[in-house]
């Protein structure tokens, strides 16, 4: 059980933004700021705006508010709808990006409803599942998964209709999250599959990047991660493939949380030193955060809050982060814990009672439960299990809230242990009732993840099963198409022999000879062709010079039989030679007669 009770929200940079933009932090505004001035329309100047605004959201949030109310007023004084709709997006993302804080959350769901409103409004189908989509995120954060399911239902439904395949992607992996979150693992993993085919048959980088780190989150819920590791080593594929070094820095990041949960510290530390230097190279401090931060959680989820504390300790940048974004009770949680873990109460019980206001004021759902417990198990250190009733109650209204079972069986147990202490052995045995069905419930969900994990890996060798069939069904398809081509140059050079016997224009030979010899050398090419490729895996610098090899051989080839062919078939020595043989034949048939 987790007894420090910390959780973290670390607010990532956005790296589609980033990824095309090298050099240190000033260099990467500056950039983003040259491409505002540049801006000819108001379409740029809302685009280069807004890119500012969530770039500055969690630097500095005046600034990031100062960008975005020039957006809005540049939409608004345009009266394009589809601008007014993005002014509103960029206020819901950047807000649902810090989704840590409950009021950043009701913003982000505010400007999301708002921009559902004016799509409606002004029949813009596609904004309208947008919005849906912002809607379904910002549910889910808030731990409300039946309007979450809902809104993704409305957007996977308006998606469906539209030929815009990075909405149709998107609304397939919201459904998939959302799925995710009430347990429906087999919903959820054939709604990432689906979106995962298009993302691949489109080769769009982001929407790739997406769909494996959706995949490897799937997994890693499943405690099976092997497989999320697969696929986090697939964006690192990705990012070589296409040059996105940012990219690249953010999936260290994550393959290092993997490992960390996997218990396979050594590796994570490996990852997170690979994204250290990478940041260096690119020469770019600010995208460390991200890295300092999730060295940070890694603690944090192990339960070492003091070595959590000594780490963060030696990173003022990120301490700094914390403060600026107002996540600071979030430095005062893990101070208190910290001087708990060590036995110095009295000063724990200082920063923890300074953390509360924030966590009270400012902490979305699922941050109090995890105060509140912590708060609990702090309580029952001091003794003070009225104080430690009354924490537990608080973090148990959240989990029967949320539905959550594992928080459900966790809180009943704390609560029973408390009321024990307490020597009220009636509530006590209530909750020991609650935990023991709860319990129940995880080993049925134990065995679901375990019939799910079968299930999936049933669906990936039906999948594989399908393509190898395909596979087939294509290879038998083209094996006619290459016996009817041979039968048809066969069948033309038969032609073109026959027309040799009988007295036909030299001119019809040569135009018949001319087609008949193209035929027969581009049917060569095309079966040179898929060797080659495949030989070459399609780096054009080798088939090109493959190419030029095999040109160098049959172009001479293709003139010189040609000419050899058709000069001796217009020659009309096949028809000479027909007519020997046929008063040949005629001879022997008079010879008799004579005698």
């Amino acid at each position: 059980m987790k007894k420090c009770g910390v959780s973290v929200l670390l607010v990532m940079v956005s790296f589609s933004l980033l990824a095309q933009l090298q050099g240190s932090e000033n260099k990467v505004s500056d950039s983003l700021r040259l491409n505002l001035q540049n801006s000819k329309t108001a379409a740029d100047k809302v685009k280069w705006l807004g890119a500012l605004s969530s770039y500055y959201m969690g630097i500095d949030k005046s600034v990031s508010d100062k960008y975005w109310k020039e957006q809005s007023n540049t939409a608004e004084n345009s009266r394009d709808r589809k601008l007014m709709i993005d002014a509103l997006f960029t206020n819901a993302r950047r807000h649902l990006n810090m989704g840590g804080r409950v009021d950043y959350l009701n913003i982000a769901t505010a400007y999301s409803e708002k921009a559902l409103a004016l799509s409606k409004a002004s029949n813009m189908d596609e904004y309208e599942a947008w919005a849906y989509i912002l809607l379904a995120q910002s549910a889910l954060v808030n731990g409300k998964k039946d309007p979450a399911l809902n809104y993704s239902n409305l957007a996977e439904s308006i998606a469906s209709g539209s030929d815009n395949d990075s909405l149709k992607i998107s609304s397939a992996l919201q459904l998939g999250h959302t799925y995710l979150q009430k347990n429906e693992r087999m919903l959820a993993f054939r709604s990432y599959l689906r979106a995962t085919n298009m993302a691949e048959e489109m080769k769009n980088f982001d929407l790739q990047e997406t769909c494996y780190y959706s995949l490897s989150q799937f997994y890693s819920g499943l405690d099976d991660y092997e497989q999320a590791k697969d696929y986090l080593y697939k964006v690192i594929a990705l990012t070589k493939k296409y040059n996105k070094p940012y990219d690249r820095l953010s999936a260290y990041n994550t393959m290092g949380s993997i490992y960390s949960s996997n218990k396979q510290q050594e590796i994570a530390i490996s990852f997170f030193e690979k994204a250290l230097a990478l940041a260096d190279t690119l020469n770019f401090e600010l995208i460390k955060l991200n890295t300092y931060g999730a060295m940070w959680n890694t603690y944090l989820s192990r339960d070492k809050a003091k070595e959590a504390l000594d780490f963060l300790n030696t990173q003022t940048e990120l301490k700094r982060f914390f403060t600026q974004s107002g996540y600071d009770y979030f430095i005062d949680q893990t101070k208190g814990m910290a001087y708990a873990e060590i036995g110095k109460l009295d000063s724990a019980a200082i920063y923890l009672a300074k953390a509360e206001k924030g966590f009270e004021q400012n902490a979305n759902i699922y941050s109090r439960h995890s105060f509140y417990m912590g708060m609990s198990y702090f309580s029952m250190l001091q003794k003070d299990y009225q104080k430690a009733l009354a924490y537990a109650l608080k973090g148990k209204a959240i989990a029967d809230a949320t539905g959550s079972i594992e928080l459900q069986a966790r809180d009943a147990q704390k609560l029973d242990s408390i009321y024990q202490n307490l020597g009220d052995f009636k509530s006590s045995y209530r909750y020991n009732r609650q935990y023991q069905q709860a319990t129940d419930s995880l080993e049925k969900i134990t065995l679901d993840k375990e019939l799910a994990l079968a299930e999936v890996e049933n669906e990936n060798k039906r999948a594989q099963r399908e393509e190898a069939l395909a596979a087939e069904a294509q290879r038998e398809r083209h094996n006619i198409q290459y016996m009817g081509i041979t039968a048809a140059i066969a069948g033309v050079f038969i032609v073109l022999v026959m027309l040799g016997i009988f007295s036909v224009s030299q001119n019809t030979i040569r135009v018949l000879g001319f087609f008949a010899f193209i035929f027969l050398f581009e049917f060569i090419i095309l079966l040179a062709d898929n060797k080659i490729h495949h030989w070459t895996h399609g780096e054009p610098w080798k088939v090109l010079l493959i190419k030029i090899a095999l040109i160098s051989i049959l172009l001479p080839l293709h003139h010189y039989t040609e000419k050899k062919v058709i000069h001796y078939i217009t020659s009309r020595k096949m028809f000479e030679l027909n007519r020997e043989s046929f008063f040949s034949r005629f001879k022997k048939k008079e010879a008799p007669a004579a005698d």
